[in-house]
């Protein structure tokens, strides 16, 4: 909420940040935008009521980075609000204001007009498009990735803008560079916090995309900003996941043993065992689905 606040100060419409209640502003969830997730799963989308209470504003960031051409962005966004309109009026709400950014992280900044839906139709003798259309509004946000002098707003916002341009295009040797903004955090607490999420949120990133940063690579992109106490911080984390994925491989084999002697498992028995987080106890329950002969005899063995 603090990025999305941030990115609306500094890079959206005046008129539209000055109507809202910027603080009071919640993330919507994602079933607002049809049942189909695949098209705008890495969208956001925020609802900020306005300052005079009559009413909301719906905040739909766009990411468009797989390509320099913005001609499906019009038919894009009006499913997108016709989605939401459709949703607030199932459940008797007042219909929200649309408000859309589309923000960019090619290499070249967009140039020329925006397209609108009526340029997908067809047109007549005089040139114009038959028929009418409703034509969405929107803005166009050209990351500056590229250029770090160029991005606006505060030191989280810029972080999370840069991060956004190097996982989707950029080079990952130029990493470090974006992590430098770390050291404009005074308050040490604060600034080990923060890159601790920081480093939480890019690990399963890249892991979505079966992509993988090191400690090698971490302790080079934070050396210069923590001199020495970084070791420290990335060891601790490393250790945790790798603690979390140990004991989650163990859940996974009792389960296995269990289902591969017995076929289905009860929803109890399951439920007793997820909630197990100690690896010695589930190595040994583990050898106890392997010995016992029934599922009975294994439930009161928990």
């Amino acid at each position: 909420m603090l990025v999305f606040a941030d990115f609306l100060l500094n890079y959206a419409d005046p008129k539209f940040v000055d109507a809202v209640d910027v603080t009071k502003a919640i993330s919507v969830p994602t079933h607002y935008i049809g049942k189909d997730g695949n098209e705008r799963i890495i969208d956001l989308v925020f609802k900020c009521p306005l300052k005079d209470g009559n009413g909301s504003l719906m905040a739909v960031i766009i990411f468009e980075h797989q390509s320099d051409s913005l001609k499906k962005i019009p038919q894009k966004l009006l499913k997108y609000i016709s989605a939401i309109w459709e949703a607030e009026m199932k459940e008797g709400k007042p219909l929200s204001a649309p408000y859309f950014i589309v923000l960019r992280t090619e290499k070249r900044p967009h140039r020329g007009a925006y397209p609108k839906m009526s340029d997908l139709l067809p047109k007549g003798r005089d040139g114009m498009p038959l028929g009418h259309v409703p034509e969405i509004r929107y803005d166009v946000v050209d990351l500056p990735g590229w250029d770090f002098d160029k991005l606006i707003g505060g030191t989280v916002l810029r972080l999370a803008l840069g991060m956004l341009h190097k996982m989707t295009g950029g080079n990952l040797d130029e990493f470090p560079e974006v992590l430098k903004l770390l050291s404009e955090i005074t308050d040490e607490e604060q600034q080990i916090e923060l890159t601790k999420e920081l480093m939480d949120f890019v690990n399963k990133v890249f892991a979505a995309h079966n992509r993988k940063i090191d400690e090698a690579t971490w302790n080079k992109a934070l050396h210069p900003i923590f001199k020495g106490k970084e070791r420290a911080m990335i060891k601790t984390i490393f250790e945790e996941r790798e603690e979390i994925g140990e004991v989650k491989a163990g859940r996974n084999m009792v389960l296995t043993f269990l289902r591969s002697k017995f076929g289905k498992v009860p929803k109890k028995i399951e439920e007793a065992i997820r909630q197990k987080n100690d690896p010695i106890v589930l190595e040994s329950l583990a050898a106890q689905a392997g010995r016992c002969k029934t599922l009975d005899e294994f439930a009161e063995g928990l």
